[in-house]
């Protein structure tokens, strides 16, 4: 989540990150999970180590609120973990033995969070998923997967592109310029991002 933000931390003031950790896994101790959050939030920004034992420490030196929450069930998943930071939200699970993301905001999504992504919301209207594609592939950037959600028709809409190679800023910078575009960030998670 943290990559969902240009300016670190310092700069946003004093906020919150919530935890709701619903299911199974709400009866059982959490702390690596609100490392794990914690330092999703922070990696971007800090050079600091951030572990299970100083990350509320590292919180609380940077002004961040924790808010934790615990339901016991939950209908759709035997455990589900949701993180909310400023009016963003990400919720997940682990399916078959992998963890998931299955929810980006109000859209639904399935996706194993490990690797370069592209993130976009834009309007939903004829073109616009065609030319970020075509773009790409200009760029000889290949497209492993997509993704797209809307809330209605002609409406808001999320894309996550799931890609093989990092996307240069120039690219970005075009990507940016498309019709009906809102938002659009590069983002590399994982083991897949170091290469």
């Amino acid at each position: 989540m943290g990559a969902a933000h240009d300016d670190p931390p310092d700069a946003l003031g004093a906020f919150s990150v919530g935890h709701h950790v619903e299911g199974e896994l709400a009866e059982h101790d959490v702390n690596l999970l609100v490392a794990s959050a914690i330092k999703g939030v922070l990696q971007t920004f800090t050079e600091e180590r951030i572990n299970a034992v100083n990350a509320r420490l590292i919180a609380g030196n940077r002004g961040i609120k924790l808010v934790e929450r615990r339901s016991r069930s939950h209908s759709s998943y035997a455990s589900l973990v949701t993180v909310r930071m400023q009016e963003h939200e990400i919720a997940g699970t682990v399916l078959m033995g992998e963890p998931r993301a299955v929810r980006i905001d109000s859209f639904r999504v399935d996706l194993v969070p490990e690797g370069r992504f592209l993130v976009s919301r834009h309007e939903d209207r004829p073109g616009v998923v065609g030319r970020v594609g075509s773009i790409l592939g200009e760029h000889d950037v290949n497209i492993a997967s997509m993704q797209v959600g809307r809330d209605a028709p002609r409406g808001n809409a999320m894309m996550i592109l799931a890609v093989d190679d990092r996307v240069a800023s120039d690219v970005l910078d075009r990507l940016r310029e498309v019709g009906g575009m809102s938002d659009l960030r590069y983002v590399e998670l994982g083991a897949e991002s170091d290469s």
